[in-house]
């Protein structure tokens, strides 16, 4: 299912990326983030090479990739400011091979490279920032176990998703995948709410956006 959704997305990829008009690269920028321009090589490579999340099939695939980067180069610009982080590089290796291996041919990952304007260096930097957000995120946003109380709510508010073989699982066999999901949306609220205030305080503009609203 990913291989397939990498291939649509590398598809669209195709349609984004810069143009050459005589001897001359153009490439249109789509947001800035302070002083950071994001431009449409940028989103085509985001999507080409996975560094964002996947986009929501009912999305515009070109939007949400635009949204995730300003997202991710104002996380980028708070992790760079505040932490200074050693990123182990065998962890970068590792991630450069599978973004590799979801590519059908080395001829396949090349042609991807050239045409979202990717180099192998650039592609290295781009992984080693996502590895340090992510440890950054996981430092900062710890958050507390669910409490028997909460798991419980849960599980009677969501009953019907806890089902193996039309089995009805019972609380206690549910409720490691809900203490999971109790942890996960309590620390998804907590970062969504701090970018949020990371946003409010930077200067943001996105072009993509203005432009479909013409």
């Amino acid at each position: 299912m990913w291989k397939k959704g990498r291939a649509a997305l590398a598809t669209l990829a195709v349609a984004l990326v810069p143009v050459v008009c005589g001897a001359e690269l153009i490439d249109r920028v789509l947001a800035l983030v302070g002083g950071t321009v994001i431009t449409q090589s940028d989103a085509a490579a985001a999507l080409s090479f996975g560094l964002i999340p996947r986009p929501a099939a009912s999305a515009d695939p070109v939007a949400a990739a635009v949204d995730a980067l300003i997202r991710r180069q104002l996380i980028l610009d708070e992790v760079n400011r505040y932490a200074a982080m050693e990123v182990d590089p065998a962890v970068v290796a590792r991630r450069m091979n599978e973004i590799r291996s979801e590519f059908a041919s080395p001829e396949q990952y090349r042609a991807a490279m050239a045409r979202t304007a990717m180099n192998e260096t650039r592609l290295r930097d781009a992984v080693e920032a996502n590895v340090r957000i992510e440890e950054y995120m996981a430092q900062r946003f710890g958050v507390s176990e669910p409490t028997d109380e909460e798991v419980a709510a849960y599980y009677a508010a969501h009953q019907s998703a806890f089902k193996s073989a039309g089995r009805q699982l019972s609380l206690q066999e549910a409720s490691i995948v809900i203490r999971q999901r109790l942890v996960d949306e309590k620390r998804r609220a907590l970062i969504d709410d701090w970018v949020a205030r990371l946003r409010r305080r930077a200067e943001v503009t996105n072009l993509y956006f203005a432009d479909a609203l013409r």
